[in-house]
């Protein structure tokens, strides 16, 4: 259904597309593409000797080594600070989520950035985006934003400029957030808050309303500053063949206010119950899996080391690619596509 919309969407627009514009690009700091090799990105401050600095782009080998730092935002007139980040199928261009430092909670935009030629644009201006993601076809984009300006969060889509937007999901008491699309561009996961219920626990969805987890409709306490509650669902995404689902759930809300999360696995059929691949009172951060495995980013309890860890499916090989002090906020692993 999903890649229904897409289509019919595409060839509305057709025409508007042929005409030439100005330029919408504007050149930033230096940015790189990722080398040949690279197989994931991440965000960190690690660019910097000091914790607290803010995000640039990096990227990694799969064995942990020849870590690349792609952006050089952070210390520009205007600088940027990196949330997240989703790679483009030619891996030289991606979308990414960024603020500025200090900027208010929620204040964030999504940016489209061709790191090999150091030009970026907004695509949509003054407007807040929370989440997104790019089709493994490079033919569009998802994410999820507010309503309208006041609005509850909706699934939307658009073609990679932002041109052909439509609202996915329209919906008045639900929250939709966190989409990925499959690996056939076909269709799409993502959580969802109902918000009629007080206190309402977030679940993993498969487009456009199957619940994949049924977790208890109202959670236990609220992690603070976050949409989220003892016993909600987040941040799913899909396996290589798209018949299963990886997400995390909040098991409690210490660690410093990072919160608990154990990752979990679904089969996409909606019939099935989750299996626990990693438990245990760390944080843990959305997930992202290919045929090498699942990457996801740790945090102690005391808040002293991160790590990017690969686990397989079933939560056997554990493996650390990557560490570094807490502080430098490291998080948002995506695999690269081709890697």
């Amino acid at each position: 259904m999903l890649r229904r919309m897409i289509v019919a969407s595409s060839l509305a627009l057709a025409a508007g597309c042929q005409s030439s514009a100005g330029n919408p690009f504007a050149r930033t700091g230096a940015s790189t593409p990722p080398s040949a090799d690279a197989a994931l990105l991440f965000v960190s401050g690690s660019w910097s000797q000091t914790p607290g600095q803010p995000r640039e782009l990096f990227a990694i080998n799969a064995d942990g080594s020849k870590v690349e730092r792609l952006t050089t935002c952070a210390t520009a007139s205007t600088p940027c600070d990196f949330l997240q980040v989703a790679p483009s199928p030619d891996r030289n261009r991606v979308i990414a989520i960024r603020t500025i430092p200090g900027a208010a909670a929620g204040t964030s935009t999504l940016y489209f950035m061709d790191l090999s030629r150091s030009v970026e644009t907004v695509i949509f201006q003054n407007r807040r985006v929370d989440s997104a993601d790019y089709s493994p076809d490079g033919s569009f984009i998802i994410y999820s934003a507010p309503e309208g300006t006041q609005g509850d969060t909706d699934l939307y889509y658009s073609q990679p400029n932002g041109q052909g937007e439509q609202d996915l999901t329209s919906t008045t008491t639900f929250r939709e957030l966190d989409p990925r699309v499959d690996p056939f561009a076909s269709t799409a996961v993502y959580e969802g808050i109902d918000l009629s219920v007080a206190n309402g626990a977030s679940r993993v969805y498969l487009f456009s309303q199957t619940p994949l987890t049924s977790g208890p409709a109202t959670g236990g306490p609220a992690l603070p500053g976050t949409p989220y509650v003892v016993g909600g669902d987040a941040s799913p995404a899909l396996s290589p063949d798209g018949l299963y689902v990886v997400f995390r759930r909040l098991t409690d809300v210490g660690n410093g206010g990072l919160g608990s999360w154990d990752l979990m696995t679904v089969k996409t059929d909606g019939a099935s119950q989750p299996t626990a691949l990693v438990t245990g009172p760390l944080y843990r951060s959305a997930p992202d899996w290919n045929a090498k495995g699942i990457v996801y980013v740790e945090t102690d309890a005391s808040q002293s080391r991160s790590q990017l860890v690969l686990i397989q499916p079933d939560g056997s090989g554990r493996t650390v690619l990557h560490s570094e002090d807490s502080g430098f906020l490291m998080g948002s692993p995506r695999w690269l596509p081709g890697s």
